[in-house]
């Protein structure tokens, strides 16, 4: 049965024809057993009742069983063989499945290692797929993608689309083949990300010095800090420990309390550790308590179908959940084990939302150069620590009402404490080492929150703060390797072969190259373009629908598309479209980075769905597709619509994102900004200065500025005399302009408290 279980077809068809086949090949067993048993009862009353002269009728009866065995064998046999074609078309659903990207839990390896890396890369890392291409090595689905790509790459090429920019061809090329391969999975996502260092320079876009700084930003140096951190934490099984000493204190009798242990731990470590390590740490012990509760539901459903049986209480049912184990407490824990599973993975999804070091979305974000360092940890951790609560609570609610509700686990309290022996007899008691790893995360996160303070006290001649968030990152990773372990003499906390093991070196070049992707549109142009393309839609669609808008698209996009691609191709975009409609950035940047981490519905939307498909195969049933669609449907629903409204109120509450396009962003040299005096209304804002975006193409090179509403001005009529730098071609900071980060511009007031705004139109 298990076995069967773990061969899991794709598709509803191939479900239902397996299911019969089960059936079909149980009741043949069933059936022989009772015939079997029936013959021996009546050879026996016959044998005491004929005694030794009974040969006539001995012979009679031993030829109808012999006829009786030639039926039943004869029956069994057809219905072996139905059982076995109904497998073979099982089979056949399954490679059909596997020419494509759906995954199921047999389809994924087995080793922590491999699974770690098929958790970003479940396409490349399939074990059962056909590979009848490229000399077995793609899938029909790559072989897709890579023809593909390289035809979007000769339309590009050749057709010229663009004839504003000369380069936006090229990039749209290169953007398509990249995105081709990341959605295909045509090679490592991680190698695809070396893409644009490679045929930026070929095709004339930018240097390779250009694009290869993008690869190694700031962000990446407090991304691995963070990593070596979570390492260390994953290194001395501290997550474990948490998880086990919780379970113990409060118990394990209610499937409710269980699944919010789960959740609440998963969600929390997430915050500061990868969703993959903490979903690594945490599925194995999830599984283990899983198949303990099996043992004891089949044990009390056998006590009780024998009961029944005692009482003359006999049938199909009864015989059936005697040697089948189908009772009715071994049904509810293998249902609720299946939500147990999906609970630890949307919880560490959830909980990733609510740092920048949480996700690698996040620090997209936090690159982006038109932000300008406005996106803090302590800014950012005021901003979504309410929604990603919000999001771990939706997801609570919904597996307890289809997994756990009015679940009660056959577990006693000596099934934990013979886990935490186990957990001693492998690693010890709690050590000093775990202590220190707990408390330089701890260090971390606070350190992380006073960083805008570092910044005050570590200053450039010119004032300029000199300590970014990669300092403390770093700080405290350095310490993992000077203090001593007490559990290993002569090592330290952390050793470089764990780092070199377990560190995502892949998920730096990925994040890499994003930023390296956006660099390219900025120098092709492209940016400018899509920005255009967007950003005349934007100031006709409402603020709150527009929320709405951004979160559907990234929620379809993400969830065929890695989310880290998905973010390092629409964030740079809607940046683009920011600028070009001259809206303030963080209103279309925010709920998209939100919405990146709403991957709820398939296995390979996140990397955490990857590995609990994965590590599913450790029970009689593993989950399947429909399984995370039929949960991950709502909590997505829910998500969304509670996202894009959380999205909005928290932004305008913590970034003033509903204010007029800030100074900060048109401070920038790439920005093609001027920062002017000119009093007016602005989305409802009445101002003293604005923003005036520099229009580059013809007929206006550079000679014609465009504000909010449309109205174009020449240079030398809004150009304030001391105000521009003349080599930048940016506003140099003023009164008004040179705020700080976190300020929206020269402080607007509501245009309805202020005197009616000035005619500006020309």
């Amino acid at each position: 049965r298990a076995a069967l279980h773990r061969s899991e077809p794709c598709g509803a068809m191939a479900s239902e024809l397996r299911a019969e086949g089960q059936a079909a090949a149980t009741d043949a067993a069933a059936s022989e057993q009772r015939q079997q048993s029936r013959r021996l009862v009546r050879a026996e009353q016959e044998a005491q009742s004929s005694g030794g002269g009974g040969g006539t009728a001995a012979t009679g009866s031993s030829g109808r069983g012999g006829e009786e065995e030639e039926v039943s064998s004869s029956k069994g046999s057809i219905l072996q063989r139905a059982s076995t074609s109904l497998q073979r078309a099982g089979s056949t659903f399954q490679r059909v499945a596997s020419a494509v990207q759906l995954q199921r839990a047999g389809s994924l390896p087995v080793g922590d290692v491999e699974l770690r890396h098929a958790a970003t890369m479940p396409s490349v890392m399939d074990v059962e797929a056909d590979r009848p291409w490229c000399c077995g090595l793609w899938k029909t689905q790559q072989a897709v993608g890579f023809v593909a790509g390289l035809v979007l790459v000769l339309v590009f090429l050749i057709v010229k689309v663009v004839t504003t920019y000369s380069k936006a061809d090229a990039m749209i090329a290169i953007a398509c083949l990249t995105g081709c391969f990341w959605v295909c999975e045509v090679i490592p996502i991680f190698v695809t990300a070396l893409l644009p260092v490679v045929l930026m320079p070929l095709f004339t876009i930018t240097s390779t010095e250009i694009a290869a700084k993008a690869y190694w930003d700031p962000v990446l140096m407090l991304f691995l800090g963070a990593f070596l951190v979570d390492v260390a934490m994953e290194h001395v099984h501290l997550p474990r420990r948490i998880l086990l000493s919780t379970l113990l204190k409060v118990g394990a009798a209610d499937a409710w309390v269980v699944l919010s242990i789960f959740m609440v731990v998963a969600w929390a470590l997430s915050m500061v550790c990868s969703d993959i390590a903490i979903t690594l740490m945490l599925a194995p012990f999830a599984t283990n308590l899983i198949n303990t509760a099996e043992e004891e539901a089949s044990t009390l459903d056998h006590a009780s179908a024998v009961e029944l049986v005692e009482q003359g209480g006999e049938g199909r049912q009864t015989e059936r959940g005697i040697t089948n184990d189908e009772g009715p407490r071994m049904q509810q824990v293998r249902c609720f084990g299946k939500g147990l599973l999906l609970g630890i993975a949307y919880a560490a999804s959830a909980g990733g939302i609510a740092t920048t070091i949480g996700t690698p979305v996040n620090a997209l974000l936090a690159g982006q150069q038109i932000l300008n360092g406005c996106v803090t940890f302590q800014s950012w951790l005021a901003f979504a620590f309410p929604i990603s609560a919000g999001m771990a609570l939706l997801a609570y609610t919904v597996l307890y009402a289809m997994y756990a509700r009015g679940v009660k686990l056959p577990m006693q309290k000596e099934v934990l404490l013979a886990e935490e022996a186990n957990l001693i007899s492998e690693i010890g008691e709690f050590s000093t080492d775990e202590m220190l790893v707990g408390g330089i995360q701890l260090l971390l996160v606070v350190l992380l929150c006073l960083q805008p303070l570092w910044g005050q006290v570590a200053k450039s001649p010119m004032g300029e703060p000199l300590s970014g968030s990669a300092t403390p990152a770093c700080f405290c990773a350095v310490l993992l390797f000077i203090f001593p372990s007490t559990v290993r003499p002569g090592e330290a906390l952390l050793t470089w072969k764990a780092a070199q093991e377990k560190v995502p070196w892949g998920m730096l070049l990925l994040i890499g190259g994003g930023f390296s992707l956006a660099k390219g549109f900025e120098e092709s142009g492209l940016d400018i373009l899509i920005g255009k393309t967007i950003g005349e839609a934007v100031p006709h669609i409402p603020i709150l629908l527009l929320q709405f808008v951004i979160v559907l698209v990234i929620v379809v996009l993400i969830q065929v598309m890695n989310s880290i691609a998905t973010a390092a191709w629409v964030l740079p975009a809607l940046a683009s479209a920011s600028r070009s409609a001259v809206t303030n950035p963080l209103l279309l940047l925010l709920p998209a980075t939100i919405a990146c981490s709403f991957s709820f519905m398939l296995p390979t939307a996140s990397p955490s769905n990857a590995i609990i498909l994965g590590k599913s195969r450790d029970l009689s049933a593993p989950l399947r597709i429909r399984d995370f669609a039929r949960a991950g449907l709502p909590v997505t629903v829910l998500a969304g619509v509670a996202g894009a409204l959380l999205s909005f109120a928290l932004s305008v509450v913590v970034f003033e994102a509903a204010h007029p396009f800030p100074s900060w962003a048109c401070t920038l040299t790439s920005a093609n900004c001027l920062w002017v005096s000119m009093p007016g209304e602005v989305h409802g804002w009445q101002v003293q200065s604005q923003a005036c975006m520099l229009l580059d193409e013809p007929p206006w090179n550079d000679k014609f500025c465009q504000i909010w509403n449309g109205t174009r001005f020449a240079i030398t009529d809004v150009r304030p005399p001391l105000g521009l730098v003349a080599d930048l071609g940016v506003p140099a900071p003023t009164e008004n302009s040179s705020a700080s980060s976190h300020e929206a511009g020269p402080a607007p007031v509501p245009a309805a408290e202020s005197a009616p705004a000035p005619d500006l139109t020309r």
